[in-house]
């Protein structure tokens, strides 16, 4: 039962589905898709019982019928136009055969069938063989990070070069510094080479885990058989008195802003990121989450998202170049009351942020790759005008977007692999939407690209095997550079991170922790990518690191129900016997997964793993 409509009275336009209306009724009319559609109705009156009433079907007044309130969805009353809000109902019966039987025969798709459709574009059956970018302005460059001698550079010239040095030496380091002061009269004060030796503190930590920070200052060889003694470098009481007196920026504090404390060191790493990378002819927009320790209620715009491995944090917007992973800008997702004082408040939230996001490249003709979040036809007209293609997900919730055709994926053959495509104009803008059949139904709204056939793909399907078949280009294209910010996620907050280091609650230390991981990740691609001896894609250097020896391994303690070959086993405990004190455990070191190894055995694992690899240099040198 549906949510009942309180605009349901007498003479009010509804539709019905067709199944309500039954099969003797609704096939006539529609077809063997009768169990899909939905028919549009007008109510005549009140009938017995409790929120019932008596309709009529626009196709064929003479049928008259009872029917539940809930079993309706309102559309209109019959002298005014449809409501804007419910702009995915068409006002007129769906009862046209083409637009259900799409096929690929030649003589077919000649024959442009208009699809009816209330909203203001008017989508047409057509396939798009010409791509907008050839004929108009596009950018074709690669991305470039503008560092000297870039092939001799070190990792700390990558790293500093993504950082907002300048910033942190006027506002963070004598912001930090006041701050102490008025707490401790014998503060030293902080300088840039002693706030880079706590940067490579932090960086260690993130690489050597203990499970008391007090190991990390320690002379004895506990961790791993090896001595850190980071008291050489920094004493433990100063490195704790940095962090607790630790300043983002200058400005007071103020209640209005719930982002005050890190806005200025946003934007000056944004700038930052702007002058040290130019981007490349893809860009990926998506969302990027900052872990938080504190009470879910105080964070500066706190979210929480199940469906991320952080469910709670602040959430921010990111756009990334799409060919090395490299991000380029990020946006704090704020409450509406906050962005409205942001730039571009004139549009929608979502059009607003994209703007942001890509303002420093207005005009390029690059093109932006984003998921169902952002896909609209407002959002890829808007960006469009600013110099900017497009091809962009979308996605049925309720309703789908404004302006797309409510019948997009029931057009869809029954074959795996069928795709229709449609074209049409909005705002003085060529657009093409376009659906597949894949093992989910996927449509793509686009202002480039072409739906001719391109990459042969094999899909495992249930029920039917391995399916081999062709997708359109602008499939292809999505499915290349979709995973940018993906990749970027994964680098920055899969394995040990900043977060888990500077764990406390405190506001500056979570956002800084997120600004360390964003760099020190396009740091390591940037490296991997421009640096002649480390060339390669981060997917081609993860493959070649299984295929080293054990030595030259990450030796990490994890859970084996995280394997992917127990993936089988039921429960969600599993256990195995220790690989050399046979006990039963559920961990194992990463270079021997799926082989279990308590915890015991794998300190004394690293403890030997370590003595061998200095033997062997001892022995090289």
């Amino acid at each position: 039962m549906g949510r009942i409509s309180p605009n349901i009275k007498e003479d009010a336009k509804v539709t019905v589905l067709d199944s309500v209306v039954g099969e003797g009724i609704a096939r006539p009319l529609v077809g063997d898709m009768w169990k899909t559609k939905r028919i549009s109705a007008t109510v005549l009156r009140v009938a017995p019982g409790i929120n019932r009433w008596v309709i009529s079907l626009d196709a064929n007044p003479e049928i008259e019928f009872e029917v539940s309130a809930g079993r309706m969805k309102y559309v209109s009353v019959t002298n005014n136009n449809l409501n804007n809000e419910n702009n995915n109902v068409p006002e007129e019966p769906i009862i046209s055969e083409p637009e259900t039987s799409i096929s690929s025969d030649s003589e077919q798709d000649e024959e442009e069938t208009h699809v009816s459709n209330r909203n203001e574009v008017l989508w047409t059956n057509a396939d798009v063989t010409i791509d907008s970018r050839r004929v108009g302005r596009s950018y074709s460059g690669v991305p470039i990070v503008h560092i000297s001698d870039i092939e001799h550079a070190s990792p700390r010239q990558f790293f500093e070069r993504f950082l907002p040095v300048e910033y942190i030496m006027s506002t963070v380091i004598s912001s930090t510094n006041e701050h102490a002061r008025a707490s401790e009269r014998l503060w030293k004060d902080l300088t840039w080479m002693e706030f880079m030796r706590f940067i490579g503190i932090l960086t260690i930590m993130t690489y050597v885990q203990c499970s008391d920070i007090c190991d990390y200052w320690s002379t004895v060889q506990d961790t791993g058989g090896v001595a850190l003694e980071f008291g050489q470098y920094m004493s433990h009481r100063r490195f704790r008195d940095i962090v607790k007196y630790l300043k983002l920026t200058d400005v007071p504090t103020d209640d209005d802003d719930p982002f005050h404390f890190a806005r200025k060191f946003h934007n000056a790493f944004n700038e930052n990121l702007a002058k040290a990378i130019t981007p490349g002819s893809f860009l990926c927009i998506d969302e990027s989450m900052c872990q938080w320790m504190g009470k879910i209620d105080k964070g500066p715009f706190q979210r929480k998202i199940p469906r991320k491995p952080h469910p709670f944090g602040c959430e921010f917007k990111t756009v990334a170049d799409a060919r090395v992973n490299l991000l380029v800008q990020l946006d704090p997702c704020e409450p509406p009351e906050h962005a409205n004082k942001k730039k571009f408040s004139e549009y929608s939230a979502t059009i607003a942020t994209m703007l942001r996001l890509t303002e420093p490249w207005f005009n390029s003709g690059r093109t932006i790759i984003a998921d169902s979040w952002f896909g609209s036809v407002n959002a890829c007209t808007t960006l469009y005008k600013h110099g900017f293609y497009s091809i962009l997900q979308l996605k049925k919730r309720r309703y789908w977007p404004k302006n797309i055709p409510h019948d997009i994926t029931d057009a869809l053959g029954s074959a795996y692999g069928s795709f229709v495509s449609r074209t049409g104009k909005f705002d003085d803008v060529d657009l093409t939407l376009c659906s597949i059949r894949d093992r989910k139904n996927i449509v793509l709204l686009a202002s480039c690209s072409t739906t001719n056939l391109k990459t042969e793909i094999t899909r495992y399907i249930k029920g039917h095997g391995n399916v081999k078949f062709r997708r359109p280009a602008i499939f292809d294209e999505y499915n290349e550079y979709r995973s940018a910010i993906d990749i970027f996620n994964n680098l920055r907050d899969n394995a040990l991170s900043y977060h888990d280091v500077l764990t406390t609650k405190c506001s500056e230390n979570r956002i800084l922790a997120f600004y360390f991981s964003a760099v020190e990740a396009n740091s390591y691609s940037a490296y991997c990518q421009f640096v002649p001896e480390m060339e390669g894609t981060i997917a081609d250097r993860t493959k070649k690191r299984k295929n080293r020896d054990s030595n030259n391994l990450e030796h990490n303690l994890i859970s084996i129900n995280n394997d992917s070959t127990n993936s089988q086993i039921k429960g969600k405990y599993i256990q195995r016997h220790c690989i050399s004190c046979h006990k039963r455990t559920s961990t194992s070191c990463s270079c021997s997964i799926p082989r279990a190894m308590c915890t015991n055995c794998w300190a004394n694992h690293i403890h030997n793993s370590y003595n061998i690899v200095r033997t062997s240099e001892s022995q090289d040198s």
